[in-house]
């Protein structure tokens, strides 16, 4: 009598199984092929584009807005301890304490008007240099979001919501 219970228990089981395979398999194998594109989802915050380029130790850097939306942007110099950084001022560029600030607030794919110059110099003008082949002048760039008041104008710019670090140890 048991065996009798145990075989009808595993038929049932047999065919329960059986009958549930195929839409399991039509679950598992079903694909359908779609076309075209769409604009893939972006997160947080595209850093700014810095070029830059040597001639006769002057460093002329400019910066371009990649993002989407306008940004006030400013670097810093990092030089080897025996040489300076002399800015000489352009239009639109100004200098407070280490930093070189773009007064003027970049639109998105907008690059600075004027380059950043800054010329190379060693701190000792008494004492004879040899100037190395090559060296870094590492330049540290930052842009944070312009915020606008009622009016439509531009808060001046607020370093401590920074969105973007880049360094550059390029040329």
């Amino acid at each position: 009598m048991k065996t009798k219970w145990l075989y009808l228990v595993a038929a049932v089981a047999l065919v329960i199984s059986i009958s549930a395979v195929k839409p399991a398999l039509a679950y598992f194998t079903a694909t359908r092929t779609v076309e075209g594109t769409t604009k893939a989802l972006e997160i947080g915050d595209v850093p700014p584009e810095l070029d830059e380029d040597v001639v006769e130790m002057t460093k002329m850097i400019t910066i371009t807005n990649n993002g989407h939306y306008p940004i006030f942007v400013r670097a810093m110099a990092i030089s080897p301890d025996n040489w300076q950084v002399n800015f000489n001022p352009e239009d639109g560029w100004i200098q407070e304490g280490d930093y070189y600030y773009y007064t003027k607030p970049l639109a998105p794919e907008e690059s600075t008007a004027t380059q950043l110059k800054l010329d190379i110099v060693p701190k000792q003008v008494d004492q004879e240099y040899d100037v190395p082949d090559s060296f870094n002048v590492v330049i540290v760039q930052e842009a944070t979001k312009v915020i606008y008041d009622d009016a439509g104008n531009p808060i001046p710019d607020d370093w401590a919501n920074a969105i973007s670090n880049s360094i550059n140890v390029g040329r």
